[in-house]
């Protein structure tokens, strides 16, 4: 990762006089300058002054967690947090990572924040971040801090001294806390025994917009244990700690992979930077102690043992350090800069992160995993994997299941190839006529004389109609795909009407009559190899005379005990919405309100990148993104929403339905509109606020010479004054 921080001049040193202040947990920080110091395990309210507009914030915490603070798997245990229920920053231990999250950290929003795992990097959108940067475990006293600079996104962690850095994109100068700042640390607001829900603290854990991956259930977040009589510290700074004023730039890079130990023989590294100007070395720097470890137990520092200890005196940058390293080794390694003639551990000495690096495997090394790939039948279909090995190797492709099938190229359809150059190996899959039967995950399985090792698996979909409710006196599934639906209670013969072209569609549902004709099919995950989902259908809404004062369901897969997974629907004025798991709605605007008693052809596609996009008589009406549908396992609901608790279909859509269709891909505007056409024979103007369209004068949709001719009637006309020729 990029080190840039150059932002923090470490105060209190006299010019003449380098030497490094050390705070007790974040090194050339001045303890005094922390605007919250709790010595305690504490939950405070509104104890941390506003950081306005700096845009830095350093968290750090000193505690000993137990073993149920390393293994809760159901939501986050607090080590420090501040803000209030919409912002908030702070760390956690999430299944045994110390996690930095952030909520509302783009500047903006909050509220709405969905963080989509514990490595999410992106604030833009959902305004919602997390990082687990590294484990923490039972019984050992860790001292750790996060270093967040919002301006440029940059974030280091250092966990007892090993370092982690990470980028955050989307940022724009804020941590948000001119508001709401109640602190907590290793404890939680409010009471033990209270609901941890609005408010809480952080912004992080609202139970019911829940925004850390774990978090599982309603009140899951909890207070750390702590080793009984551990010593427990809290602070934080407006601040951000400046990497450059340590030893810095190690070769091989902190936390590199894959280091070949015949083309790397020793360690090197650049001098400590002064702080007055980091594009010097510190002057005061008269010599490194260098400890390279053959033992480095993170969980038990007592087993650490050094390898290498030893001195180099200050000179030109890079200091190089001899060492050899073996096959599957990883390396540990850290200089301590000595200032003025001072001894190893003194007091004014600076000591630099523990780096670490991971020599190649013995064992072939992946360098490049497949992807996810998803393709119409009949295309031919290729994945692709690279890895290095140091002895001679072989490959087999391999189909996950129970068991798993290891493919064969004799398969006239299957290609397998490896092509080989030095110590690199690249090989692919190939499928010359991919069909249904070859939907599934595959990986490469690299071997050679020391063992094998399996790349990440890539998902291979096949793009297709998933399901198709044409409700011609039934609710088949005449996709194919055995999809059938089961309504509430059956129709009345009258119910069945024609539909929106009968000699082409036959019949249609009307749902007015008796709403609970609503209909559930068994459950299924609709886009499970694609990670794309479409929904079209014709309705004749019945309007807001007979329709319910609330929102209704056209084709939703919810279920009251599981996460939302996605909802789309129809407001009480006839405005279709789309809705995901946490609540991120994408609603079509007036101009695109459903007519009364009319046949209306209505669309909602999400796109592998995140989009959604509704459509109505086959133009583009809303486009919202980040949005994502879920891809649970679960029924989905036509003419309604979910169950209620009694079992029956809810909140039922009145109207007239026909031709229901899902796709386990995103649809293109052009095949939207050629639904539409196919019915009505009306031409579309697909996307009318396009930017091809931006010439478009007179509104036809096309920019042609009747717009030239409109742009050259009003040729040289101007408002100046005085007027120019």
């Amino acid at each position: 990762m990029t080190k840039i921080y150059k932002i923090l001049v470490l105060m209190f040193i006299a010019a003449a006089c380098s030497v490094s202040m050390a705070g007790e947990i974040v090194p050339g920080f001045n303890d005094a300058d922390a605007l919250v110091d709790f010595s305690e395990k504490t939950a405070q309210s509104q104890t941390c002054p506003p950081i306005d507009s700096s845009g830095f914030i350093t968290l750090a915490a000193k505690f000993t967690p137990t073993e149920a603070d390393t293994t809760k798997t159901d939501g986050p245990v607090i080590v420090i947090e501040v803000g209030g229920t919409t912002f908030g920053t702070g760390l956690y231990i999430c299944d045994g990572m110390l996690t930095f999250c952030s909520k509302g950290a783009g500047g903006s929003g909050g509220e709405q924040a969905n963080v989509a795992s514990l490595d999410d990097t992106d604030a833009s959108g959902d305004e919602g971040v997390a990082v687990a940067m590294g484990e923490v475990y039972p019984g050992v006293e860790t001292e750790a801090f996060a270093s967040f600079n919002a301006n440029t996104g940059e974030l280091a962690v250092m966990i007892n001294g090993r370092l982690y850095e990470e980028t955050i994109t989307g940022t724009l100068g804020s941590t948000n806390l001119t508001g709401d700042r109640r602190v907590s640390v290793l404890g939680q607001f409010p009471a033990e025994g209270e609901s941890y829900n609005y408010p809480s603290m952080g912004g992080l854990s609202r139970d019911w917009y829940p925004s850390i991956a774990l978090v599982t259930s309603d009140g899951c977040a909890v207070a750390m244990e702590t080793e009984t009589g551990s010593d427990v510290r809290g602070q934080i700074f407006e601040d951000v700690i400046d990497l450059e004023t340590f030893p810095r730039n190690p070769v091989p890079a902190n936390n590199a992979i894959n280091v070949d130990p015949a083309a790397v023989t020793s360690v090197q590294f650049d001098t400590a930077g002064d702080p007055a100007n980091t594009a010097n070395p510190n002057s005061d720097v008269t010599g490194h102690f260098v400890t390279i470890y053959s033992t480095f137990d993170p969980a038990d520092p007592n087993n650490n043992v050094a390898e290498v200890d030893t001195f180099v005196s200050a000179g030109t940058d890079p200091i190089t350090v001899p060492y050899t390293f073996n096959l599957g080794d990883t390396v540990y390694w850290q200089v301590e800069e000595q200032i003025n003639g001072a001894s190893k551990g003194d007091a004014d000495n600076i000591a630099g992160p523990v780096w670490e690096f991971e020599a190649l495997p013995a064992v072939p090394a992946i360098t490049d995993s497949p992807e996810d790939t998803a393709d119409f039948a009949g295309a031919e279909v290729t994945l692709n994997t690279a890895f290095t090995s140091k002895s001679p190797a072989s490959v087999n492709w391999v189909k996950a299941g129970e068991p798993e099938i290891i493919l064969d190229d004799s398969d006239p359809d299957i290609t397998i190839g490896v092509s080989q150059h030095g110590d690199s190996y690249t090989s692919s899959l190939s499928f010359a006529n991919f069909e249904k039967a070859d939907q599934g995950e595959y990986f490469c399985r690299a071997n050679n004389a020391a063992g094998s090792v399996d790349s990440e698996s890539a998902k291979l979909g096949v793009k297709r109609m998933i399901g198709y409710w044409p409700l011609d006196g039934d609710y088949t599934d005449a996709s194919g795909e055995g999809h059938h639906a089961d309504p509430n209670t059956t129709p009345l013969a009258s119910q069945w009407v024609d539909g929106v072209d009968p000699a082409a569609t036959g019949q249609a549902l009307d749902t007015e009559p008796n709403a609970l004709v609503a209909a559930e099919t068994d459950a299924f995950v609709p886009a499970e190899y694609s990670d794309e989902l479409s929904i079209t259908l014709w309705i004749k809404w019945a309007g807001v005379g007979a329709a319910p004062d609330n929102w209704t369901g056209l084709v939703c897969s919810k279920k009251l005990d599981v996460e939302n997974n996605w909802w789309f629907g129809l407001g009480p004025e006839g405005q279709i919405d789309i809705n995901h798991q946490n609540y991120g709605p994408v609603t079509a605007g007036q101009e695109y309100f459903l007519p009364e008693g009319e046949w209306a052809h209505i669309a909602f596609v999400n796109s592998e990148d995140m989009q959604g996009r509704l459509y109505v008589n086959g133009t583009l009406a809303a486009v919202g993104g980040p949005y994502k549908t879920s891809r649970n396992e679960l029924p989905v609901q036509l003419m309604s929403d979910m169950r209620d608790e009694n079992g029956t279909l809810w909140r039922p859509t009145y109207g007239v339905f026909d031709e229901i269709k899902m796709y386990n891909y995103a649809l293109s505007s052009e095949e939207v509109a050629e639904q539409y056409y196919q019915i009505t024979g009306e031409t579309v103007c697909t996307e009318p606020d396009s930017s091809v369209l931006q010439y478009d004068f007179n509104g036809d949709c096309k920019v042609d010479l009747a717009d030239f001719a409109l742009m050259a009637g009003d040729w040289n006309e101007s408002n100046l004054y005085p007027q120019l020729d």
